[in-house]
């Protein structure tokens, strides 16, 4: 009974030890090297070369570069944010694909433009067309946008696939 209190306090304090490890201050990354001159210490080894989740890499700053909307939607769904229900927009002006899905039944519009510069126009366009009517949000990327029903989540977008929010408010 002795020898079961003793390791139950053992794992116990092992437990509070590594809970007073982490700083959630901070947003977890995978280590990438560990310091061999540091003095040896009498505490808990905890290994800096395994993680338990893998860390997922980061997106391309600029959003990278998507051939058609239905990628970028599948794009999303990798990153966790199911988009059902797409439905492509006929003949989009300024765009050379565009069509709208919904997460969590908001609506979200993607769209795939000839060139960087036709995809930076559009969140002017759409600024200039909603002016006084409604707010714009979008994830602006290399050759795409994404149109979100607001900016929380259009960050929860740049943070899957990169690019710039944008917002402007009505």
């Amino acid at each position: 009974m002795t020898r079961t209190l003793h390791l139950a306090a053992a794992l116990l304090l092992a437990t509070a030890t590594l809970a007073g490890c982490s700083d959630d201050a901070e947003p977890a990354a995978a280590p990438t090297t560990s310091n061999t001159s540091a003095a040896p210490s009498s505490a808990a080894h905890v290994p800096t070369t395994a993680s338990p989740t893998p860390s997922a890499p980061r997106p391309p700053a600029d959003g990278g570069s998507y051939d058609s909307p239905l990628v970028l939607v599948e794009a999303l769904g990798k990153g966790g944010i199911t988009c059902t229900g797409y439905s492509a927009i006929a003949q989009p002006r300024g765009a050379l694909a565009r069509g709208n899905c919904y997460v969590g039944g908001e609506e979200y519009t993607v769209g795939i433009y000839k060139s960087p510069a036709q995809a930076r126009q559009q969140p002017n366009t759409m600024a200039e067309l909603l002016e006084g009517v409604s707010d714009v949000n979008l994830v602006l990327g290399r050759n795409w946008t994404v149109g979100c029903p607001d900016q929380p989540s259009c960050q929860q977008v740049a943070a899957v696939l990169g690019g710039e929010v944008f917002h402007e408010p009505a």
